[in-house]
């Protein structure tokens, strides 16, 4: 407890009098500066990148135009991992389900064979966020891109196994590369909020576009090398892209902050899951994902069933329609988030917005049936719901990293690349859990009430959750409202509201 509250002092800035306050709204980039003291929002001072010591690089946003040069080239490494990683994750889905059966696999195995990955990244998300800086944040990208790239390879080898022996091997290696990637995508994320700390939720959401195309890719391009070459093909060609793509990132990502001797060290894990405003943004990370993953067992099947007269190019059309509008729109929500600091209106609104999607996408038969304000065998309904869909996710998650990065400088933890560190490994974690129960949930419920039903029980449940989360937002505005809205004015006033935290 006394190196919390060390840690916490540490933090707090030094004021020489009482009439200096902080005049900014919750999350607001403002400096006051008397002399040599100076009161500075923690988000808005965190320049320490790369490029340090760069004089281009003080006070600039994200901008491929007028970003330094170390920067860009940071954001392009880091969004090449995210498209190549999702690209290899996605390649199986046209053909490895039927294979795993072929050679023994149970359906419900399949599903964990594949659901895995999750499962990794729940349980170690928050391991690599708290040693990330112990480990090194460059080498942790690389090594765990390189590892990725090896199992990849090796996964297309499993070819001739069969029975328990590749059910296992499957196990392991899925195991293995869902750690790498974990690790890779914790480092990423770490790394690009620390170097644009005033763009937070700009690049994440510029981010998601690469990862939405390389979800988008990976299908087409595996359907394409299965057909060329078989079960081998696929992974040793995404494998070969990731090993390539894990040298082109030894050579070009430049040494990052936390290899200095300062920065060896590891945050206070404990002490971020002890706040409130952490728990509930976890919980909106969950929702999204455990939506936006709800839909990949069920939808084709139920729309197949529907629709006897879709091609499978159609088919593949439609996740392309709704994959793209998440990842077209991530950017701009992104930029409201950051411009307009209305991070948790944002939330509420996307996640009504999706409920309400939710009940389009069956559509549901409260409104085909008891309404009677929707028509029930009408194509364009699903459309306009999934599409619906990825609008409400985006706007709901583009604030989530800003929301956890605040909470966290509210409560006096240290802005350091630890604590950006730990919040990364956070997000990772809590998106896995949704990515996990999304898959499993729609599953057991679409075979017990059918689609229409099961995405009305989802829809619901987000209401829920939202009712739930406007209530806290609401508490949360009226008993601390110090930090967000005016600050402590004295040196003893900010150390007590530190401690108290």
């Amino acid at each position: 407890m006394m190196e919390e509250q060390e840690g916490l002092l540490s933090t707090s800035p030094s004021l020489s009098s009482t009439d200096k306050s902080l005049n900014n709204q919750y999350g607001s980039v403002t400096r006051v500066t008397d002399g040599d003291n100076a009161l500075t929002d923690p988000l808005a001072d965190s320049t320490e990148t790369a490029g340090e010591g760069d004089p281009e690089s003080e006070g600039e946003g994200f901008s491929c135009t007028g970003g330094s040069r170390v920067r860009i080239l940071t954001f392009i490494c880091i969004a090449l991992n995210n498209f190549i990683a999702f690209c290899s994750y996605s390649i199986v889905t046209p053909f490895f389900p039927g294979e795993a059966l072929k050679r023994g696999a149970s359906q419900v195995t399949v599903g964990f064979i594949i659901g895995i990955y999750a499962i990794i990244g729940l349980i170690f998300g928050p391991f690599f966020g708290k040693y990330l800086t112990t480990i090194g944040s460059r080498f942790m990208l690389i090594s765990g891109l390189l590892l990725s790239g090896g199992c990849t390879v090796l996964f297309g080898f499993l070819q001739y196994t069969e029975g328990t022996v590749f059910i296992v091997l499957c196990f392991a290696i899925r195991s293995i590369d869902a750690l790498a990637v974990s690790a890779s995508n914790t480092a990423g994320i770490a790394i690009l909020t620390h170097t644009f700390p005033n763009n937070v939720a700009t690049v994440m959401g510029t981010l998601e576009i690469f990862t939405g195309l390389g979800l988008m890719a990976g299908p087409p391009i595996g359907g394409f090398l299965y057909d060329a070459g078989g079960f081998k093909l696929p992974f040793l060609g995404s494998g070969g892209v990731l090993l390539c793509c894990g040298v082109c990132l030894w050579i070009m990502v430049p040494p990052q902050p936390d290899e200095n001797e300062g920065e060896k060290k590891t945050g206070s894990l404990l002490s971020l899951l002890k706040l409130p405003v952490i728990i509930f943004t976890c919980g909106v990370c969950m929702v999204i994902s455990c939506t936006i993953s709800f839909f990949d067992p069920v939808l084709q099947p139920y729309l197949a069933d529907k629709y006897t007269y879709l091609t499978t190019t159609q088919m593949g059309l439609i996740f392309l329609l709704y994959a793209s509008t998440y990842a077209i729109l991530a950017p701009l929500w992104g930029w409201i988030a950051d411009k307009k600091k209305a991070m948790r209106f944002m939330v509420i609104i996307g996640l009504i917005i999706l409920s309400a999607a939710m009940l389009m996408v069956g559509p549901s038969p409260l409104l085909t049936d008891y309404l009677n304000v929707l028509p029930k065998k009408q194509l364009w309904i699903n459309l306009i719901g999934l599409a619906t869909t990825s609008l409400g996710a985006g706007v709901a998650i583009a604030p989530v990293f800003n929301e956890m990065l605040y909470a966290a400088s509210d409560a006096g933890l240290e802005d350091s690349f630890s604590t950006n560190a730990l919040v990364s490994g956070i997000f990772t974690s809590s998106f896995s859990i949704g990515e996990f129960v999304g898959p499993t949930a729609s599953s057991a419920l679409v075979e017990k009430f059918g689609f229409p039903w099961a995405s009305t029980g989802l829809g619901g449940l987000i209401v829920l959750y939202t009712v739930v989360l406007f209530i806290f937002y609401i508490c949360d505005y009226c008993c601390c409202p110090k930090r967000r809205h005016m600050g402590p004015s004295t040196e003893e006033e900010n150390q007590r509201l530190l401690i108290n935290a």
